[in-house]
């Protein structure tokens, strides 16, 4: 019933007051809202009850303007792309003597594959559900059409590679980045270490379990050239007991041994219960006074929900999410995704990396 009432109010107060809620709120004195019988609801006791409802919509609102600074990244670097394609064909044509047209004729349509019998068959079949409604004929038809044009893509975007190559493109717009803050935060590697993954995990999470390996293998192949950073992003909505091992594990770093507690939660992820995390901190030979202490007054639930918020102004979403020098990977991605990344910028000229 609180969640409702929560929403109710969140709702109202959006609809009818809310630059009561921004600059009055943002003093330390309290607005009056309603007085019921000499009694009054003020601006906190609204806010404490709609408090669910008014962080979704936060959090609503950053993940909407990250979202747009990526777009607006991928519509100018698509823009600039075609722009580019556009420049090298009609370069080539005018050396050619040729139009565009007959270019992109002889040089990538004679080269699109006509797709087999088995082939289209194998893509109806896999894709039946968005075929259904037409009729068989029409639908290989469509699944035909689909991979000759997949086949003339590939083969443009080859030939447009090698013009590119040909008259020497050099494109100085960057991939999407965010910038992400590291210092304070459980790291290792070194300090100066010219690639820096920041990871924002969850314990609770499978998909950052299965991840785990993969990380450490880079870690070990790229050692020395990497410092790893670990953030928590803990999916309360569907994880439970995600934020309170987030906070064992800075209760632990408040003893040195976050990695050691980082290690043991990912190992054990069905025994996440307070009691569990307290007897995991007495496993690693922790101070349980002061752990559990640490635990139990709610020390670092601020700090992680400021973190849950910095990951949801970078646009993430979901867990895993690894940042490498900027660049965000999401999900459990395989090693070559990441390794592919570090190498483009172990590549870049070591002051054109970001600080």
């Amino acid at each position: 019933m609180k969640v409702g009432i929560a929403i109710t109010l969140g709702t109202l107060l959006l609809a009818a007051g809310v630059r009561g809620l921004g600059a009055q709120d943002a003093s330390d004195e309290e607005t009056v809202y309603a007085v019921i019988g000499g009694e009054s609801i003020t601006s906190r006791d609204v806010r404490l009850l709609a408090a669910e409802a008014l962080d979704g919509l936060e959090h609503a609102r950053l993940r909407f303007e990250a979202d747009s600074r990526k777009q607006e990244h991928e519509i100018v670097q698509d823009t600039l792309n075609g722009m580019i394609t556009d420049r090298v064909l009609r370069m080539e044509s005018e050396a050619r003597g040729v139009t565009v047209d007959d270019l992109l004729a002889s040089e990538v349509e004679s080269g699109v594959l006509e797709p087999s019998e088995s082939e289209i068959q194998n893509v109806y079949q896999a894709n039946l559900q968005q075929l259904i409604n037409l009729p068989r004929a029409e639908g290989l038809a469509r699944v035909r059409q689909f991979l000759v044009q997949q086949s003339y893509d590939v083969a443009l975007v080859d030939y447009v590679e090698g013009l590119r190559e040909t008259f020497g493109v050099e494109s100085r717009f960057g991939p999407y980045r965010v910038d992400v803050e590291t210092a304070g935060y459980p790291s290792r590697g070194p300090e100066d270490a010219p690639v820096v993954m920041v990871e924002f995990s969850d314990f609770e999470c499978p998909y950052c379990r299965q991840t785990l390996p993969v990380l450490e293998a880079i870690e070990d192949a790229y050692a020395g050239q990497i410092r790893f950073v670990y953030r928590q992003f803990p999916l309360t909505d569907i994880h439970p007991r995600a934020q309170k091992a987030a906070e064992a594990s800075l209760c632990a770093d408040d003893q040195g041994e976050f990695w050691a507690m980082h290690d043991l939660l990912f190992a054990e992820p069905i025994e996440l219960e307070v009691a569990s995390l307290k007897i995991k901190a007495e496993a690693l030979g922790l101070d349980r006074q002061a752990f559990d202490a640490c635990l139990d007054s709610g020390k670092y639930s601020e700090r992680v929900a400021g973190e849950i918020r910095e990951g949801f102004s970078l646009g993430i979403n979901g867990t895993p999410t690894v940042i490498i020098n900027g660049r965000p990977l999401t999900g459990a991605q395989p090693y070559e995704a990441y390794a592919t990344v570090i190498e483009e910028e172990l590549a870049r000229p070591a002051g054109s990396r970001p600080e």
